[in-house]
């Protein structure tokens, strides 16, 4: 069946078009992910910063400073003060240019004043035109020479902080004029203008950045779907061997390793069908030459946290890792990483 397009109210959705069906889908603000605000940070005051009365455009960036990429929320906290620095004392703005930063350990940070308010934004001074737009930048530096990685933590929480941040009745499909150019409603800043911003790494990703920020938007109902991930469908680094032999298995077999310092985790990866509240947890088959702390890393809207749990015992079971907002594409890590002398075993994880 033919789409068929259609334009929606420039009053409401400044003259970007969007498919009837983007529109109904979509409409679905996600749940808060956690953030960082400004005192958090120790941000500064700004100075002047004008308002903008609607929101249309999510515009993707990245810091373009080497020196900014860290998996560390605390190191995360002070490059947000160093941007802001820069942008205030060098550039003359009246406040740091991003709405939001993210840092490659999935961590958010509040960044223009009032960003984290519900219908009243400032402008920022990311993209060159800055009208209804705001700017959600990576710390690091995505483009050649340097292409630092850019990790599905990161990635999942700009599309949560994206997903809760634009208005109802934005689609992240949406596309039309802007500052001259036809640009997204979800697009890098070098639509906007010329520049390699946010950079090649990132860039390639835009589309499943889209995909992802509107399966967290999905309206849903308010239905989880539970998902269940077993060890045949999990991916590993480093050498997991198979073992069957366990009667309080999860499926036919499992998988297991040695512990060791290294990082060579078996990974359960999933996407969820809406933002909510989902319970994390995990099956395996218990014995004494188990680890007693197996860690679990966690990812969900906040970035990701570590659950160590004793596998020597509660075999055969779904054992609770938490509770976390999340949505859309989430996966969980058992890291072989933890006291040596034991094996931690890869079998399955459910989210529900």
């Amino acid at each position: 069946m033919m789409k068929i397009k259609i334009a929606l109210s420039a009053a409401l959705f400044g003259g970007v078009s969007f498919f009837a069906s983007d529109a109904a889908a979509q409409t679905c603000r996600a749940a808060q992910p956690s953030i960082c605000v400004r005192s958090c940070w120790s941000a500064r005051a700004s100075s002047g910063c004008s308002t903008m009365g609607s929101l249309t455009r999510a515009i993707i960036h990245h810091t373009a400073g080497t020196g900014d990429y860290t998996t560390s929320y605390e190191t995360g906290k002070t490059k947000c003060r160093g941007v802001q620095n820069y942008h205030m004392d060098v550039n003359g703005w009246c406040d740091i240019a991003y709405h939001f930063l993210f840092n490659s350990g999935g961590h958010i940070y509040e960044g223009r004043v009032g960003s984290m308010n519900a219908s009243s934004w400032y402008s920022g001074a990311h993209d060159g035109c800055n009208s209804s737009s705001m700017g959600f930048s990576n710390l690091g530096y995505y483009h050649p020479p340097y292409n630092q990685a850019y990790t599905s933590a990161q990635k999942t929480a700009m599309q949560n902080c994206i997903a809760w941040r634009m208005p109802t009745g934005w689609s992240a499909s949406g596309s039309g004029t802007y500052c001259g150019n036809t640009v997204g409603t979800l697009d890098g800043h070098y639509k906007v203008k010329a520049t390699a911003c946010p950079g090649d790494t990132i860039i390639a990703q835009i589309a499943s950045i889209r995909t992802g920020t509107a399966t967290a938007r999905s309206c849903g109902g308010g239905t989880k779907t539970a998902r269940n991930v077993e060890n045949t469908s999990a991916t590993y680094v480093g050498s997991w061997a198979v073992g069957s032999s366990a009667t309080d298995k999860s499926g036919a077999d499992y998988r297991y390793k040695s512990t060791a310092p290294v990082s060579e985790p078996a990974t359960f990866a999933t996407t969820l069908n809406i933002t909510a509240t989902w319970n994390v947890k995990a099956w395996w088959a218990a014995g004494a030459n188990r680890s007693a702390t197996a860690p679990y890393i966690v990812s969900h809207s906040g970035g990701t946290t570590t659950v160590n749990k004793n596998q020597q015992v509660s075999g055969g079971s779904w054992q609770t890792l938490g509770s976390w907002s999340m949505g859309g594409a989430q996966d969980v890590q058992l890291s072989c990483w933890t006291t040596t002398g034991f094996i931690v075993i890869a079998d399955a994880i459910r989210w529900d």
